[in-house]
């Protein structure tokens, strides 16, 4: 039961640094740009791309999201303020220069982490992957790339989850 709670919140914490912004104007906070991204061999491209910046405690984070519905977007979130490479989050409990990915599309949501019970594992399984951000000023610019893998979070095999390949690229800029 610890672990669901533990699952939960990290759930809710995530949701919560993607809602946050810095403490620039509401008017700077939201910024104009393109996304693109290729998942199981398709490409799409964002065109509402914007930059969420947030901070809760000691926990820093840069959100890239694309998609204005609940049936269609992207959500790349970064813990950390500044450049770098941020590898997918492997520990439940790690906030610091690590990433987490969640893609909603034709309205299948799909992430890089979920809570596995089975019979002979359990716990928190994440695929491998990584965020390079390559070029950030906060409040101004973000310029970078991500690649991995992503699993259905419904599916209904947890132990045993198959992925999907994901890649692509953004350059946003405030306007």
């Amino acid at each position: 039961m610890k672990f669901r709670e533990k699952f939960v919140g990290l759930c809710l914490l995530t949701s919560l640094l993607a809602c946050q912004n810095s403490n620039e104007p509401p008017a700077s906070s939201t910024e104009k740009g393109t996304l693109k991204v290729t998942f199981d061999g398709k490409t799409r491209i964002y065109t509402d791309a914007r930059i969420s910046e947030g901070k809760l405690g000691s926990i820093a984070s840069l959100s890239i999201n694309g998609g204005s519905t609940e049936s269609d977007y992207l959500t790349i979130t970064a813990f950390g303020s500044e450049a770098g490479t941020y590898p997918y989050k492997q520990d439940i409990n790690d906030y610091k220069a690590v990433s987490q990915v969640e893609y909603k599309t034709a309205g299948t949501s799909f992430n890089n982490y979920f809570a596995q019970i089975c019979p002979d594992k359990s716990g928190y399984y994440s695929t491998k992957g990584e965020v390079k951000i390559l070029e950030y000023v906060p409040g101004k610019h973000a310029k970078g790339t991500f690649t991995g893998a992503l699993l259905d979070s419904n599916s209904e095999d947890e132990c045993n989850p198959a992925s999907k390949s994901f890649s692509g690229e953004f350059d946003l800029t405030l306007n």
